[in-house]
């Protein structure tokens, strides 16, 4: 549900009181003079080596490591003067080049502003209002919240909600920032802004586009989301409804007919398991099921986080072996029950992988010795589609994939959701009327071997062809698999909207990273 009216109303009322008067002190506050030794501190600098999810890109960067906002302020002007330009490292849960430093730039963790979380209010349905610090990840807010989760927040528990927020992350029915009513944000430029749909001036615009800038305008210090109550016994419920050949979209229709009625309000996902093979939908809901009530586990919602990076890592080492168990176990009417963190946060086994797949244990030393890699290197590309041309893309990609008949024996994951219309204007689905679909491909790759060539091309072919015939354009918050001449072109008006706004936030253009610089931002 998008900010309700009463809400913007209300901050209406405090635009001129309340949040007026604590923006003015807090800016006053940024101005005070920071010690020698906290001036010192934000001077130094550590070596880190980053390492983007799906294992594709990675660097080593000089980071720092602001421990308050005035810290931060500190930073920002001493990079302006010194024409030193920043990237924001965040969670590190990007698969894409989002917090990787350009060549000369050096990294900000914001992992040290922390501050206390606070509880606002309690609504009627048993909801919560919370504040909550930028750099809080989900799984430390689950901690201080155990009976309540977000609402569509990003399938990976370790990302950070400011990350969440401005990558404009979504889950299978909605976006994040749909449920974000306000934000406190300092800019390059040393201000601090409170932003929410009803804040005058440049507040307001940073509320409309800081979802899906990826870390271009600034540092989320805090922000105000709501939370759902999850009662006791009540689990998630997956449903096989339709498991049937890809040819004729039987599924795909019945996933449109799903999103209109309003059905399985959980969950709804399409996945496609081959090349025009067979097509899997799945619908979720919340139930209280019986004690009697026996319905099958599913797979990486539980607890069992090193079996899950297991059968991750073997997934990824040999995904054509794995797919055929899948059409075997989503037969046509199964139900499997989740418990609702497990389900929200499925992937958060992923986030751990590399940790656990690394290390110096047996079963880590043996899947590695049969060729698995730590990394679990992926190309991992989403398409937003329009709704009214996914039939024609749909053809249009298999058709594709037909010329790479190779690449099936690499295939992950090929899954289809149907969002709804999208009011962050810097999201590549911001402007398809009724809403969109998003098709994610996952192939798995072995970075500098020839079959990652292919892949690539495969990618690059689709995203071409899809935006030239379609209108459909490359998610930026995934991988981008396709000639930068036509990723800025995709995104002209992402770029003009989000350089406009930068050059009066950010004007010595301190921030930045590869995807900006990709992008000629």
């Amino acid at each position: 549900m998008a900010l309700s009216a009463w809400a913007a109303v209300a901050y209406d009322r405090l635009a001129t009181t309340k949040a007026l008067s604590v923006r003015l002190t807090r800016l006053k506050c940024m101005r005070s003079p920071l010690s020698s030794v906290e001036r010192e501190r934000i001077m130094q600098t550590m070596t880190i080596d980053l390492r983007a999810m799906g294992g594709l890109y990675e660097a080593t960067a000089s980071v720092r490591e602001p421990a308050s906002p005035e810290e931060l302020s500190a930073l920002f002007q001493d990079a302006a003067a010194r024409r030193q330009r920043l990237t924001l490292i965040g969670a590190r849960r990007s698969f894409g080049e989002h917090f990787l430093p350009p060549e000369g730039a050096e990294g900000v963790s914001t992992a040290r502003l922390s501050g206390a979380t606070r509880l606002l209010s309690t609504e009627a349905d048993g909801s919560i209002w919370v504040r909550a610090p930028g750099s809080l990840t989900f799984e430390a807010l689950h901690r201080e919240y155990p009976h309540h989760l977000p609402y569509h927040p990003p399938t990976g528990d370790r990302i950070s909600l400011a990350g969440a927020l401005v990558a404009c992350a979504h889950n299978a029915v909605g976006f994040f920032a749909e449920e974000v009513r306000a934000f406190r944000m300092m800019t390059p430029d040393g201000a601090v802004h409170e932003c929410h749909a009803a804040a005058p001036g440049i507040a307001g615009e940073l509320f409309r586009q800081v979802p899906g800038s990826f870390g271009a305008l600034g540092v989320i210090l805090e922000l105000e989301l709501r939370l759902f109550r999850v009662r006791e016994r009540q689990r998630a419920e997956i449903t096989v409804l339709e498991h049937c050949p890809t040819r004729g979209f039987t599924a795909l229709e019945r996933l449109e007919a799903v999103y209109r009625a309003g059905e399985y309000p959980l969950g709804r996902g399409l996945f496609f398991l081959g090349r025009r093979g067979m097509s899997v939908l799945l619908g979720d809901r919340i139930v209280m099921p019986e004690p009697h009530d026996k319905a099958a586990p599913l797979p990486l919602t539980d607890d069992s986080t090193r079996r899950n990076i297991v059968a991750q890592g073997i997934a990824n080492r040999m995904p054509g072996l794995v797919r055929p168990f899948q059409g075997l176990v989503l037969k046509r009417g199964r139900r499997f029950h989740a418990g609702l963190y497990g389900f929200t946060f499925f992937q958060r086994s992923y986030d751990r992988a590399y940790d656990y797949l690394a290390s110096p244990a047996v079963l880590p030393r043996m899947l590695r010795a049969l060729g698995v890699d730590p990394r679990l290197t992926v190309c991992h590309q989403t398409f937003a589609v329009p709704v009214e041309r996914r039939r024609a893309f749909l053809d249009m990609y298999f058709d594709v994939f037909d010329a790479y008949p190779e690449l099936e024996a690499r295939l992950e994951q090929q899954d289809l959701i149907r969002l709804p219309e999208c009011a962050w204007p810097l999201h590549a689905a911001h402007g398809m009327p009724g809403g969109a679909y998003l098709l994610t491909v996952s192939m798995s790759v072995r970075r500098g071997q020839p079959h990652e060539a292919r892949v690539r091309a495969f990618l690059g072919e689709v995203s071409r062809r899809a935006f030239e015939a379609h209108g459909v354009k490359v998610l930026l918050l995934k991988q981008a698999h396709c000639e930068p001449a036509l990723l800025r072109r995709m995104h002209a008006p992402f770029i003009e909207a989000l350089g406009a706004l930068k050059q009066r936030v950010d004007p010595h253009r301190v921030l930045t990273s590869r995807m900006l610089d990709a992008l000629g931002l």
